[in-house]
This record gives C-alpha cells, structure tokens and sequence, in this order.
C-alpha cells in the first residue's frame, strides 16, 4: 500500500544501473509499478528473448532516508538503554546492540546482488532437498545490480487475499518448505509475511502451488543451533 515514485524515475534508475537504453535489455516494461513497497517498486517486463520477468527497482534515495532514520533511532536506543540500566538493572537487553542488528538487515536488504544470491542460493538449496511443491523464482544474474534485480515473473496474488481454505491446502507444502530451511539447510527466507507469499494461479508442471519471494532478509543457523531446535521440537511434541 505504499505510494510508488515515478515510473520516469524508476526507467532512468534501470538504465543507469545496467548502463543502455531500456531497449537494449527489454522488448516491453509495464507503464505503473505491479507492486510497491518501502524500499522497492516492481514492474513486469519482457526480455528480448520473449520470457517474461519481474523487474524490482529501489527507490530513489532510499540509503540516505534509511541511515537518517537509523542515526536518530541509535541514538534514542543510547539514551533508553541509559535509562534501563539505571532504573531497571536486572534488564539485560542491550538496546544499542539490537538496533545495531536490525541496522545490518537494513542494509542488507538494501543490496539488491545480495539479494539475488540468496535467492539463488534458496532455489538450489530447496531443489537439492528435493521440495519442488514450492517454488523459488530464477534470477537473471546479469541483469541485477546493488539497486536492480531481475527475476522469474510468477502469476499469483498475496496469500493474505486467499481463502482459508486455500491457505490450508498449501500450508503442509509450506510446513515442509520452512523446516527444511531451519533444520536440514540451515539457511532460511526471514521476512515470510503474507506479501512475501504468492498464491499461484496456476500450479507449476512440478506441482508447486505457492511461491517464495523477496529474498533481501535470509538468516543462517549453525549446526549446534539446529540440533537444539530439532531437539526442542522433539521434546515439545512427546510433551516433555
């Protein structure tokens, strides 16, 4: 529901980016944005080979509002944690350290490369444990950029907008998707909110139904982590 900038902008941003013309690297591109968001806007575009792909575009300026925006908020997280300690001393949280923490996500998600990678690294990482009932779009690695990425196009709509009951068809396929990241791959999809998951229209020749998307916030679990939250689930599900 966020208000997009400039379709203008936007072009000028992509041909920047990828150093031509629009027309070099696309036959067609939507005039509006098809989703836009807090850091990014996203159009549907065709290739010159005629494939079909999901073009996501930061917005202008984003580094400079996010850092302000971080700068005050550290700051405030100074004068709080002072606060804490001096009136509530037996509060551990380190409220710097925190915000320190969801800075690194910022920024991270702020890279759009990065992005890719992970999302290249998710696609291969499901393939191998063989979950093909729910699919990860393909990049196109020579297209994206720190402020560009060019992606799969999938036709789908948010599962906040599915019935109830077509969230239970595809919640075990989900289920199965989302452990295989925390327990097995150790390398997991952060952000997982109802926009973030697509409902397809229609299911892919693998049998996937939902789609994983927007790669920017991934996280990894180190072994010795996993086997204590495998061992958590063991332990919860005898009642123990």
């Amino acid at each position: 529901s966020v208000v997009p900038f400039d379709s203008t902008t936007a072009v000028a941003q992509i041909e920047r980016e990828l150093g031509g013309p629009l027309n070099q690297f696309f036959s067609s591109i939507s005039e509006e944005p098809v989703a836009a968001a807090s850091l990014a806007q996203v159009y549907r575009a065709t290739l010159l080979n005629g494939i079909t792909v999901a073009v996501k575009v930061q917005r202008p300026d984003v580094l400079g509002t996010v850092s302000k925006d971080l700068y005050v908020l550290r700051r405030a997280a100074e004068v709080f944690d002072g606060l804490v300690k001096r009136f509530a001393p037996q509060q551990r949280t380190d409220y710097v350290a925190l915000l320190n923490e969801w800075a690194i996500g910022f920024y991270t998600e702020l890279d759009f490369k990065n992005e890719a990678s992970n999302q290249r690294r998710l696609r291969s990482a499901l393939l191998d444990a063989n979950i093909t009932n729910i699919k990860v779009p393909a990049t196109y690695d020579e297209l994206c950029t720190r402020r560009i990425l060019v992606s799969e196009w999938v036709d789908g709509r948010k599962l906040s907008d599915a019935t109830p009951e077509q969230i239970a068809a595809v919640t075990p396929a989900a289920q199965e998707a989302f452990l295989t990241q925390l327990f097995e791959v150790g390398f997991f999809h952060a952000d997982p909110h109802p926009g973030n998951l697509l409902l397809l229209n229609e299911p892919t020749p693998e049998g996937a139904e939902l789609a994983l998307i927007d790669c920017g916030l991934m996280a990894s679990i180190d072994s010795k982590d996993r086997d204590y939250m495998i061992a958590a689930v063991i332990h919860l599900a005898n009642k123990d």
